[in-house]
């Protein structure tokens, strides 16, 4: 379970922030989408400022503007190359369709699963403080490493 959860964050940051560096090697830093999230900067991240990145992120998703996650979101072709040929995406909507409509809603996106967030917030706080983040900046280099 916990390695579904890794794999699901890791895809969702995969399909949003990729980093130069990384897409030469053809990695992605999952821990960009935490980073991303910190909106205030002071170096941790609450379940709140999460949530509102994952509001950004679905934004930014949903191309054709219907509310909705699907495969109509995927016909720009550069979209496409930087998520992997689409595969990844419908992997995406698979994970977060809770309805089984063959397409995510924004609460199942915004509101769904935080496997990433659960994962960083190693106390269970409610939030990712410099210590934690940095225990998972580990253990995704060790993964990627693999």
């Amino acid at each position: 379970m916990t390695r579904r959860y890794f794999t699901s964050a890791a895809m969702i940051a995969a399909l949003c922030v990729a980093t130069p560096a990384a897409a030469v090697q053809g990695q992605r830093d999952p821990t960009q989408l935490l980073d991303r999230a910190d909106t205030d900067g002071d170096g941790r991240i609450t379940r709140a400022e999460f949530t509102q990145s994952r509001a950004r992120m679905f934004d930014k998703l949903d191309r054709d503007e219907d509310g909705y996650l699907s495969d109509a979101d995927m016909s720009q072709r550069r979209f496409k190359r930087r998520s992997g040929g689409g595969g990844r995406f419908k992997e995406l909507i698979d994970y977060l369709d809770e309805n089984d409509d063959g397409r995510v809603a924004r609460s199942e996106f915004v509101e769904g699963p935080n496997p990433m967030f659960d994962r960083a917030d190693r106390n269970a706080d409610g939030v990712i403080d410099p210590d934690e983040m940095a225990e998972l900046r580990e253990a995704a280099a060790a993964r990627r490493a693999d």
